[in-house]
């Protein structure tokens, strides 16, 4: 009876490739009244959304917008104005074996932005960091057994392929007035920016259940004589039900977005301490992402041991066999220093930190993850009325534990930013590092792919004095010389452990 071969199918989630890259964006807004009055821009600021995600043959087309903001103050003033603008992104990543069904991670953030007046207008360049990955499912055919034949030795591992099984996105609007004070005597909402939080992920019916919070900031043009803005911090929570299949909720993660954020000041008409409302509507993007893991026993090696000899066909697989992500929280204190004869420093007013990831290092199971700590200051200075800003770049090193590789995917966040003056020339700064990290641990397993029956085994009976090497084992030394990977435990007296260097009499 001839052999014949036992497989099973599994899905293999490979890596195509990954890229990362930046674009240089350019917007520009009519300056109103602008005319021989010098503007100076005191606060710039962007926002990058990813609309869409383009997977061509052998290239990734991204196309987003980045939102622009602007304080400025013009000519002698001491009140500040704002205006904004918008700047397209386009931009494609050549990436070989590339199709079009193939799921693309992607991520695009705001690495640089500055403003500058030009003949009329407020000229926005805005260096943004892009960054994707770009899988796809592959089928493969593994072997599971092997019959036919009763004089076969077979070897096996659990191979286990872990891989995104479902994703879906919800958009979820959030809306908020909030009443401030009198005292305050607020005019206008000049310049807004969040940040995202995901506090929680939980199976639900119908579906996964997330909750988070958006961290609103809004800096607010008053009347204040000596505080001409103020910066209102207002967090919002979310909680929303995105769909999926009950059997995939068991292994999921979520993550959100800001995709729009509009602040602005209007006259109270509830609360008498209150002169004015700040309405806040956000639009925030949240997305689950349900992953599945298969496993299968199977062949990794086979030898007849009389009869019929085994030829055998092997393939090498690097699944993905876990998904570990990483978190971390790290307070960062930094000195600012002010440029050389710039208005000393006093009260102040508002703080706007933006963090850059440059990389990172690994050593004995944690990963320091390296960056840049892009400032904005703006504060009043000793014995003026007129705002001044100044900023700086600082590095920031946070840890978190475990390895991280090449491609992990990495994000940084600063929160609860604060400053204040030590010294007229200098500023210290605060924040809070939120990290997150997800690697995907490969594996590579070598596997059968198929077997033939080939001529007879040929074995001359004797006793055979064997030294072991330091790479043998009971199962290769069997295969050597066509003996069952039973005889060869008895023959070394019950045990599977070979010691190198002591001989072993093996019957053929």
């Amino acid at each position: 009876m001839a052999i014949s071969v036992l497989k099973q199918a599994l899905e293999i989630e490979e890596l195509v490739g990954s890229r990362q890259g930046q674009a240089l964006l350019r917007a520009e807004a009519i300056v109103p009244g602008a005319g021989r009055d010098a503007i100076e821009t005191l606060m710039s600021e962007a926002n990058l959304v990813i609309g869409q995600v383009d997977v061509q043959e052998g290239r990734v087309v991204l196309e987003g917008t980045a939102h622009c903001q602007a304080v400025y103050r013009q000519g002698g003033e001491a009140t500040l104005r704002s205006l904004t603008a918008q700047a397209q992104l386009n931009h494609a990543f050549e990436l070989p074996g590339a199709a079009s069904d193939m799921p693309c991670r992607v991520a695009g953030e705001v690495e640089h932005v500055e403003a500058k007046y030009e003949n009329g207008h407020m000229v926005f360049l805005v260096s943004v960091g892009l960054k994707l990955q770009l899988w796809r499912l592959t089928p493969a055919e593994i072997v599971t057994g092997i019959e036919g034949s009763q004089n076969l030795e077979s070897e096996s591992e659990t191979i286990r392929s872990v891989r995104l099984a479902a994703e879906a996105s919800v958009e979820t609007l959030l809306q908020e007035s909030v009443s401030l004070p009198a005292a305050l005597d607020a005019r206008t909402a000049l310049m807004d920016w969040g940040t995202v939080t995901v506090e929680g992920v939980e199976p639900d019916l119908g579906g996964v259940r997330v909750r988070g919070k958006l961290n609103v900031e809004a800096l607010i043009g008053s009347g204040v004589t000596g505080r001409p803005v103020a910066l209102i911090k207002v967090p919002l929570s979310f909680e929303r039900l995105v769909e999926m299949p009950d059997w995939l909720c068991d292994n999921v993660y979520a993550t959100a977005r800001l995709d729009r954020l509009d602040t602005r000041v209007e006259e109270s008409e509830e609360d008498d301490e209150a002169d004015a409302d700040m309405r806040i509507e956000a639009e925030v993007s949240v997305s689950v992402k349900a992953v599945t893991a298969s496993e299968a026993e199977a062949l990794t090696d086979a030898y007849a041991t009389k009869g019929p000899s085994l030829a055998i066909e092997t393939q090498t697989l690097t699944p993905c066999v876990a998904i570990e992500r990483a978190q971390a929280s790290e307070a960062f204190h930094g000195t600012l220093l002010l440029p050389e004869n710039a208005p000393g420093a006093g009260t102040v007013l508002a703080v706007r930190v933006r963090p850059v990831v440059g990389g990172w290092g690994v050593d004995a199971g944690r990963t320091t993850i390296d960056g840049i700590l892009e400032a904005t200051v703006l504060y009043m200075p000793g014995g003026s009325d007129r705002v001044a800003s100044a900023q700086s770049e600082m590095p920031f090193s946070i840890t978190v534990q475990g390895e991280l590789d090449d491609s992990s995917w990495v994000t940084v966040e600063a929160v609860s930013a604060e400053a204040n003056a030590l010294m007229s020339d200098r500023l210290e700064l605060r924040c809070l590092l939120n990290v997150s990290a997800e690697t995907r641990v490969t594996k590579e397993y070598c596997l059968l792919s198929g077997a033939e029956e080939g001529e007879d085994v040929k074995k001359r009976p004797g006793i055979v004095l064997f030294w072991p090497g330091c790479d043998d084992d009971i199962w290769s030394i069997g295969k050597r010389y066509n003996v069952s990977v039973e005889d060869v435990r008895t023959m070394n007296g019950g045990s599977d452990v070979i010691r190198q260097g002591k001989a072993l009499v093996l019957k053929i």
